[in-house]
């Protein structure tokens, strides 16, 4: 049962899953059908990206005297470029194979079963750990704003806490109402902080100009734009593609699950290039260091420019936060779902509640994930420092998920799909997208950073080493299960 190396290379892909996929799925509980439709998949990437909480957060670093500087508006620019390279690769799979395995589904298909079991293992890095990155540096500026305004002093993990039931809750309530929320969280923040650029090239400290589009205006030139100014660009993109273990439950999938990968990447690449070039000229380029050390600096420009309606940003950044956590934890309770169900996981992960169709099991696991990584980097670093650190370990996890994409892809349309195979959407760009990728691994691991972002690397090679262990475990003692991965998927 793995690929048409086995059925017979002249069968077609719906007959293969006829006559293979029907047996494997006996006895297996199912996710809701057609509970989403193209705007609900689209708002479920963009929600994932947490767009006000990726400029409110990300912004900053990439803004910082080694990255960008003023060229903050040129290294969106370029990530926004190379997020639709990687999203190329995503989208040629998911017109394919509809699934809530994700990429767990589509790297099984491609290179095997325990390559797609690696992969689902691997996604855990990334999925499982946005969660906490971005309500714990929420959680952290929610405790500073209140002493800094009102004189009140509640502890951060007071906020992460109820932070996480509130979004473990919404996730457990059903895919709709997480759907309908996404979709005015998402306009929400969107509406709010391209108002606040408005307002910032209205009002500006340095007037607009092309200028800043230009490398010059890095003080590292190319290197800082290219470096990690490309690194922290990718990664206010990193969730683009949160749609994908949604399969099961969207309107045909096949064409809104693809076409919301480009949407969502298109919205939010126009948005982050026009909001990043107006804060530039509302901060000011003389004085960037500040904007890039500052709690939050975000708030301060809005107090300039709004008076008292600052709290708007922070609204956003709490709706984005919520919003966010919100859908990376669905994207990674259906992945835990998709690998329970077949006993790659434990399998009451595969639990499905009986009135809300949603994974449950998956669910309340992701919350106590995300309540003890936040609590375990908050307390060890603090946390403007721990949200880093989950960040960065975070991005290598993204980026070794979509590199294993993107080989998969040729493979997959070479063994399955051979009459379709094209030579720039199936090789040429997956080879440039993971060239970008190792290029931007690199930057990240070498040289090595000063302490603890050093740790994100080691993280991420010690959780490789793990999972490849795993899967060989697993390959030994559950073969049947193994034989069973990449097979589930809605047709």
């Amino acid at each position: 049962m793995n690929g048409r190396s086995e059925t017979g290379a002249d069968m077609e892909l719906d007959e293969y899953l006829a006559t293979a996929s029907e047996p494997a799925l006996e006895g297996v509980e199912k996710l809701k059908p057609n509970a989403l439709r193209l705007r609900d998949a689209v708002f479920q990437n963009m929600t994932n990206m947490a767009p006000a909480a990726a400029m409110a957060y990300d912004f900053p670093v990439q803004a910082a005297v080694t990255a960008a500087g003023a060229a903050i508006a040129l290294s969106n620019g370029i990530s926004f470029i190379a997020v639709l390279l990687i999203a190329s690769s995503i989208i040629q799979f998911a017109r394919k194979l509809p699934s809530a395995g994700g990429y767990f589904t589509f790297v099984s298909r491609g290179l095997g079963r325990r390559p797609g079991a690696l992969s689902g293992l691997v996604f855990f890095l990334y999925a499982a750990v946005l969660p906490a990155e971005v309500t714990l540096i929420w959680a952290g500026i929610t405790e500073e704003l209140l002493h800094q305004y009102l004189g009140v002093r509640i502890s951060w993990i007071v906020w992460e806490a109820l932070m996480v039931a509130a979004v473990t809750y919404l996730a457990f309530a059903g895919v709709r109402r997480s759907a309908r929320i996404g979709i005015i969280a998402g306009s929400i923040e969107i509406v709010i902080f391209v108002a606040l650029g408005i307002s910032l090239l209205a009002d500006p400290v340095t007037p607009p100009r092309l200028e800043l589009f230009l490398p010059s205006s890095s003080p590292s030139g190319w290197s800082g734009i290219l470096g990690f100014g490309l690194v922290y660009g990718i990664l206010s993109f990193v969730g683009f593609e949160a749609a994908a273990p949604l399969g099961e439950e969207t309107r045909q999938p096949r064409r809104n699950i693809p076409r919301s990968f480009f949407y969502s990447a298109a919205i939010m690449g126009t948005v982050y290039v026009f909001v990043s070039f107006a804060v530039v000229c509302g901060w000011g380029v003389d004085d960037l260091q500040s904007f890039a050390t500052g709690q939050s600096p975000f708030t301060t420009l809005a107090n300039r420019v709004w008076g008292p309606a600052w709290v708007l940003i922070y609204f956003a950044m709490t709706n984005s936060s919520l919003a966010c956590a919100l859908a990376s934890s669905t994207a990674s309770s259906r992945v835990m779902y998709s690998m329970g169900r077949v006993g790659l996981l434990p399998r009451f992960l595969g639990f499905v509640h009986a009135t809300n169709r949603t994974p449950a099991y998956a669910i309340v696991t992701q919350g106590c994930v995300t309540m003890l990584l936040a609590l375990l980097v908050g307390l060890a670093w603090g946390t403007l420092q721990g949200f880093t650190v989950l960040a960065v370990t975070l991005t290598i996890g993204a980026m070794m998920i979509y590199i294993l994409g993107n080989i998969a892809l040729p493979v997959f349309y070479l063994k399955e799909h051979r009459s379709e195979f094209s030579w720039l959407l199936h090789l040429l760009i997956p080879a440039a997208a993971t060239a970008l990728l190792l290029y931007c691994l690199y930057l990240v691991v070498w040289p090595v950073p000063v302490y603890p972002l050093n740790l994100p690397a080691y993280i991420a090679a010690g959780w490789l080493v793990f999972s490849i262990g795993l899967v060989i475990w697993l390959a030994r003692s559950r073969p049947d299960a193994m034989a069973m991965a990449g097979l589930l998927i809605v047709d």
